[in-house]
């Protein structure tokens, strides 16, 4: 996306380093001769260059999506694995959830191992 006229020169550079750069900060930065924080202030800045930076980065999703597919059409287990445990998570989520409760599934006494953490009393006030 074109930044309108009124954009820095610089800038538009950024843009295309930042592309070569397979949206690289660091990279691009170093190309164009800026440190990170002027990058940084520019996208906070300015609305049309932080949407160029968005376009830019939704290409290169884009772009390794259709190669992610390519994979796994082609049979890569790893790519399908990749592509399944993100996408469908409720069935093939590699995450583990345990539920921990007290006595009988009742909730857990915790003031029965940590007496520390019991309310303090009237008196103890």
């Amino acid at each position: 996306m074109a930044i309108n006229s009124t954009t820095s020169t610089k800038k538009q550079k950024f843009l295309s380093a930042f592309k070569l750069a397979k949206c690289n900060v660091s990279k691009a930065c170093e190309a164009v001769d800026i440190d990170r924080k002027t990058f940084y202030n520019w996208q906070d800045k300015n609305p049309k260059f932080a949407l160029a930076i968005k376009e830019i980065e939704d290409a290169m999703t884009d772009k390794i999506e259709v190669m992610l597919m390519t994979k796994a059409e082609q049979g890569r287990q790893r790519a399908m694995e990749f592509y399944l445990t993100n996408r469908k998570k409720d069935k093939y989520s590699n995450i583990v959830k345990n539920e921990h409760t007290g006595k009988d599934g009742g909730p857990i006494n915790y003031k029965e191992y940590f007496p520390a953490l019991k309310p303090a009393t009237k008196e103890e006030k």
